[in-house]
């Protein structure tokens, strides 16, 4: 899937850079992840079906990279 993170996802004042440091971890990870606004999206037919648990997987991976940004 492809996933999009702004500002916006983070909240409170967050910058551009601290945006681009989540969005560095989680493709590091292996998420495939833009800055911007959009709506995630599966990208290949075998995440059809499966959208609720890569969403919930990227969820878990997204929490952890904030929980880092923060420390």
């Amino acid at each position: 899937m492809k996933f999009f993170i702004a500002e916006g996802n983070i909240g409170g004042d967050v910058t551009r850079e601290q945006v681009d440091a989540v969005i560095q971890k989680l493709k590091n990870k292996g998420w495939h992840v833009e800055y911007g606004a959009g709506n995630n999206k599966a990208e290949d037919i075998s995440e059809f079906g499966q959208e609720q648990t890569l969403l919930d997987a990227f969820s878990d991976d997204f929490m952890m990279c904030l929980d880092e940004l923060e420390n």
